[in-house]
């Protein structure tokens, strides 16, 4: 498998998208990153994070969410529930970005931290850990580079030799409707005042 700095591994490259793994920490999940070229603004993928309902369009196996929280256009933190297989209990966490803009390098930086001391949502769903980053950066081609990095442990009882299988899966479908979703007239149009 090809080999990327810091000990990524290429696992996937389909449709535009590429998928590296790296090797487990501690946890024994193996961490995901992916990358693509959309031919979009930064401000339409702004648009996409900002809109937590939409995520039932684009999020990998992601069957409800919605908004706790939101400061200006720097801070928000929602839940989302994503469909785990059978026999194993749906997963569900407390998702907390923060948007961060670098007009030098024209990247906006959206840094994922899943929060563990939150009031149980549902009792019957298992709460996951972990922590990720969406950044996308604006190329002088006009293209749109987007990279989506996550470690997760799904917690429960599904072993982590079964969830590394499929670890390329997620950030692949996720990019891969993300590129789609994108495109919605409701994403099309969009100022934010810390862009520029």
């Amino acid at each position: 498998m090809a080999q990327m700095q810091d000990g990524w591994s290429l696992q996937k490259d389909a449709s535009g998208i590429k998928v590296y793994t790296k090797e487990a920490g501690d946890s024994g999940y193996k961490p995901f990153k992916a990358t693509v070229l959309l031919d979009n603004t930064v401000e339409e993928f702004a648009s996409v994070m900002y809109d937590v309902d939409g995520l039932l369009d684009w999020g990998y196996k992601i069957k409800t969410a919605w908004l706790f929280e939101r400061s200006g256009d720097s801070l928000q933190i929602y839940y989302a529930e994503a469909k785990a297989p059978f026999p194993y209990k749906n997963r569900d966490g407390i998702y907390k970005n923060v948007f961060q803009w670098n007009s030098k390098t024209k990247t906006l930086l959206v840094k994922i931290n899943l929060l563990e001391n939150y009031k149980v949502v549902d009792p019957d769903l298992v709460a996951i850990k972990g922590h990720g980053y969406w950044s996308a950066t604006q190329l002088n081609s006009g293209k749109l580079e987007v990279t989506f990095m996550m470690e997760v442990n799904p917690g429960g009882e599904i072993p982590a030799w079964m969830a590394n299988m499929v670890v390329d899966d997620s950030p692949y479908y996720t990019l891969l409707n993300l590129r789609e979703a994108i495109n919605k007239p409701k994403y099309k149009n969009k100022k934010y005042s810390f862009i520029k």
